[in-house]
């Protein structure tokens, strides 16, 4: 975040006074530097960087090798200072802004832009004055004394500026003692635009008070060609934008006068929020990432073959999820003579129709993966799988277009998704796949995929128009198509009539409608539907309240603990029920053992050791499910849940802590201190959670699930499921006989998550349940180490590197989400409107202190997260590996030969 103040210097005396300036109030100046710079802002032809409120920025000084990039966010300005986000790293000579070392920074490039060109939008020229500012051994701001010299075509500027950039030793209160010196000793007149905000209004030759911002007015040229709602809402806040007034407006755009009104006092309350595709939304604590693009894989100008991706084509993916050839191609052929048909309306081009020609195609490949859920997975599929020879914006379009297809999502619902879950796309883009999906919408009306629908004639009548549909049924089809066509309506305000058609067709009038492929329809592949583990879930309800426990029951379980020194072993000939058996044994003794110092809190470790032993019973639940009573388990493991359920907030919390103490190990001398207001709310919040773990531990609940859980193992007989049916027939449950099945199926589990995290945009919940289903199968290898052979051992750390990869990327998300939340609010959770008044102003006096260091740890957290998953593919390949499975294959083998 950088804050500061900035202040135009209109006389020349003023200037100079400030250039020799060796203390500023009660602060002292350091010695000049002096730079020539040369500043070229880059953006793309349809200004998508400022559409989505930033800008671009790569500078160069005079004598220096290489450049800098920075990425700014464009306002920001409030009571005399400035407060943008900032994003900067060194480009090396030769390099490109998509090369940028900075993951951070050519992810925000790439999110903007969709791939599409940058070309320099603006350049200027500046000699700059550079000092420090200091307050006794503080460094507290850096001060720029700048003459900047703008030029557009004929025209030219000079103008000189001061800035105060806050740094790390400053506050802000700091920042508001020199405001009030320089504007009381100097004819300063403060500036509410950084430079290429001013440079942009001087080129665009605007006014400095405008009705539109920068980004407001780059949205709404991007919409204006568009002559859909939105088009034209864009088009008139143009207008009045450059002066019209809404009597004129009426009369031109022959929209009424009070519709207009009412369009402006929206706007006035709502700004850009009047449109749902302009991201105003907050971003959510632990979710600021659905899908991540790789851009470190490559450079996606390339294409996808360059980058490592495996491309497909539309048939390929179609055979894949097996889709109805015929179903498809009827759907493609009337949602293209749809298109065709209304041109006059929609006014989109070529490009577009091919597009959504591919979505009509594709429209169903989520239908097998998860029913109910198609549309999303139909989403994730194409994010995964890029069809061969589309572009990233053009795939990006056609995978929101497959999400906007549920029917449940109406005009109200449009600014939820397409604020939360589109990957980046501009303005733009989104409003023309959300105009494709209208089409699409309409057309795919029926489950058989023998149904037609067939526009054959338009016309245009006052206020609608009239469509004729040929095919059998067509009354029917006519019926469901003008259910289907709210979202056409909504967006172009013209009602749509379907009706059979009245006459046969002349000669000439099918050739204007797409060709229905012939063939038969390929049979739909049934797929398996893969359950995914629940590991994280929190069961609530169907608690019972139980009496106090015995001190002779807790003697009983003390002395079953001091008992339990030595780790289970398995042997081949083993019943699964009775290994089950000695793993909750053993795995109770160890949460047991850990206890004590879980409740000292003295070292963490305890409290980490007991955690992952309850972890490991729940796991082992799900391993030997099929030889186990689930009925009579069912109550102990509500118990294990609420156990790791009461450890988990104080866990998270010293892990967090861990991690920042490491980062802050990392900074020079003077700066150990950077996260110490943090630390204060992290105490806060610890010691709360503490008090919650202590008031379970100390619960008769607990004490009951001890106890029952104890009495529960002394009995494993009754609840091991027999090994034989009804009528004697000898069940498989014995360790040599079911493991490797058990093996495979968990190798299996991870191996199914090929297609999801193998494309360019991988899904970072996806990652997430991927960790889970990893950890299923390290715990089972390491159930069973005993008969699998020494080898193994190997096996499992070289598999637990994935697992903390992918836990460390988790770990990541969730803590960027949470400083973000930090940083707005000042407490570690609850949003900004959750908050009391007062509880506002306590955590802004608490974050005013450094604001510099907790944003500092947020953006090395954010640098590492773009890490983790621009290298997750390279952790990835190794598990999947032909000599991972091998390897498998080798333990499974030593299971025989070993005994």
């Amino acid at each position: 975040m950088e804050i500061e103040s900035k202040f135009l210097v209109p006389e020349e005396t003023d200037f100079k006074a400030l250039e020799n300036l060796s203390r500023l109030a009660s602060y002292i100046i350091s010695e000049a530097k002096i730079q020539i710079i040369e500043d070229t802002f880059l953006d793309t032809e349809n200004k998508d960087i400022m559409a989505a409120g930033y800008y671009l920025r790569v500078r160069k000084a005079a004598g220096e090798k290489g450049k800098w990039v920075t990425i700014k966010s464009l306002g920001g300005f409030e009571g005399g200072t400035h407060r943008r986000e900032e994003y900067v790293s060194f480009l090396p000579e030769g390099l490109s802004v998509l090369e940028c070392p900075t993951l951070r920074i050519r992810n925000m490039i790439f999110e903007f832009t969709s791939g599409l060109d940058l070309s320099p939008l603006i350049t200027l020229k500046q000699k700059r004055i550079i000092r420090k500012l200091n307050l006794e051994e503080k460094h507290v701001a850096d001060l720029y004394l700048d003459r900047v010299n703008l030029k557009s075509e004929s025209r030219k500027k000079l103008y000189n500026e001061f800035e105060v950039e806050l740094k790390s030793g400053g506050t802000v209160d700091d920042l508001e003692t020199i405001r009030d010196f320089l504007l009381s000793h100097y004819s300063l007149v403060e500036s509410p635009f950084s430079k290429f905000e001013r440079a942009y209004i001087f080129r665009e030759n605007l006014p400095e008070k405008t009705f539109l911002n920068l980004k407001e007015r780059a949205v709404c040229a991007q919409l204006a060609g568009h002559k859909n709602i939105y088009g034209k809402q864009a088009k008139i806040l143009l207008l009045i934008d450059r002066g019209s007034n809404p009597a004129e407006l009426s009369l031109l755009l022959k929209v009424p006068e009070p519709e207009i009104e009412a369009l402006l006092s929206r706007f006035e309350k709502e700004r850009l929020s009047v449109f749902p595709f302009t991201g105003t939304k907050e971003k959510t604590p632990g979710k600021s990432l659905a899908f991540h693009f790789q851009s470190g894989r490559g450079e996606p100008h390339k294409g996808w073959t360059e980058m490592g991706i495996e491309e497909w084509t539309p048939e390929a993916l179609m055979e894949l999820y097996g889709v109805n050839r015929e179903r498809a191609e009827n759907i493609r052929a009337g949602t293209l003579a749809l298109f065709d048909g209304l041109s006059a309306y929609h006014g989109l081009g070529k490009e577009e129709k091919e597009l959504l020609g591919l979505a009509a195609l594709l429209q169903d490949i989520g239908s097998s993966v998860y029913r109910g859920e198609e549309a999303i997975m139909s989403r994730e599929i194409l994010l995964t799988h890029p069809i061969k020879g589309l572009k990233p914006d053009d795939l990006q379009m056609l995978a929101l277009i497959m999400e906007l297809q549920n029917p449940e999502i109406s005009e109200k619902k449009l600014s939820v998704v397409l604020e939360e879950e589109n990957t980046g796309l501009s303005p733009a883009f989104q409003n023309k796949a959300l105009i494709l999906t209208a089409f699409l919408r309409i057309a795919n009306l029926s489950d058989k995929g023998a149904q037609w629908f067939l526009p054959c004639r338009f016309r245009q009548l006052e206020g609608s128009v009239e469509i004729e549909l040929l095919g059998p049924d067509a009354e029917k089809t006519a019926k469901k198509a003008e259910k289907r066509s709210e979202l056409w309506e909504y967006l172009f305000s013209t009602k749509i009539r379907f009706t059979k058609a009245r006459e046969p067709l002349e000669s000439g009038d099918l050739e204007r409608a797409p060709e229905i492929a012939s063939g038969r329809a390929s049979e739909k592949k049934p797929r398996e539907e893969r359950e995914e583990a629940e590991e994280e879930a929190e069961e609530k309800g169907g608690k019972k309240t139980r009496g106090k426990v015995e001190d002779k029951t807790e003697k009983r379980i003390e002395k079953k603990k001091r008992k339990e020194t030595q780790k289970f072993t398995v042997i081949p000939e083993d019943s699964m029920a009775f290994v089950a058996h000695r793993i909750f044994t053993y795995q109770f003794s160890q949460m047991l053992a850990h206890e004590k110092g879980t409740r000292k809190g003295e070292d963490i470790e305890e409290l980490h050791d007991m955690r992952v032993a309850v972890r490991r019973m729940r796991a082992a639940t799900i391993v030997f499910d099929e030889y186990l009573d689930s009925e009579k388990l069912e109550p102990h493991l509500k118990g294990l849940k609420r156990t790791l359920g009461a450890m988990g907030g104080v866990r998270d919390l010293d892990v967090f802590r861990e991690k920042a103490e490491t980062y802050l190990k990392t900074l020079p001398s003077g700066r150990e201190h950077d996260l110490d207001p943090l630390f204060l709310t992290l105490a806060e919040e610890r010691e709360k959670a503490r008090e919650d773990m202590l008031d379970y531990l100390d619960s008769e609940k607990y004490s009951r699930f001890k106890k029952d859980f104890s009495e529960f193992l002394d009995f494993p007989e009754t609840w091991a499921l027999p090994t034989t049916t009804e009528k004697h027939d000898s069940l498989p449950h014995r360790v040599k006989d079911v493991l490797p099945s058990i093996l495979y199926a968990r190798l299996a589990d991870i191996s199914a998550y090929s297609e999801w995290v193998e494309g360019p945009y991988v899904s970072v919940e996806r990652l997430h349940r991927l960790r889970i289903a990893a950890k299923g199968l390290r715990y089972t290898l390491e159930f069973f180490e005993g008969v699998l052979g020494k080898e193994v051992e190997t096996l499992i750390k070289d598999f637990k590197v994935l697992q903390d990869h992918l836990g460390d990327l988790h770990d990541a998300a969730v803590a960027t989400g949470m400083l973000e939340s930090y940083l707005k609010t000042g407490t570690w959770g609850p949003s900004e409107n959750e908050k009391t008044s007062s509880e506002k102003a306590s955590s802004e006096m608490q974050i005013s202190e450094s604001p510099g260091g907790v944003e500092a740890y947020l953006a090395y957290r954010e640098e590492e997260l773009l890490t983790l998953l621009n290298t997750f593919p390279d952790a990835w390949e190794k598990i999947r590996t032909e000599d991972f499975r091998k390897r498998i294959e080798s333990a499974v083998r030593n299971l025989y030969e070993g005994h």
